[in-house]
């Protein structure tokens, strides 16, 4: 289970790594955090919009599964 700063960055780098070496990986989306982001055109993608793509990014290309903190909790019992 993954967590922690920044989301598009890091975090999204590890569960790609993890994905890759054949782990099951899991990121508590709501338990990352980011910041906003210029690109080089100057268009700003806010943390919000830089968190959903993460979450598109690893889910679509099966690298990670996307669950809440409240989900990874029940499941842990």
């Amino acid at each position: 289970m993954l967590a922690g700063i920044q989301t598009n960055m890091c975090v999204e780098t590890t569960a790609r790594i993890g994905g890759n070496l054949g782990h099951s990986v899991t990121v508590a989306i709501d338990a990352t955090f980011t910041f906003d982001l210029a690109g080089p055109d100057g268009t700003v993608l806010t943390a919000d919009e830089l968190t959903r793509a993460t979450a598109v990014n690893l889910h679509g290309g099966r690298f990670a599964r996307i669950a809440t903190t409240k989900e990874v909790l029940a499941e842990l019992g």
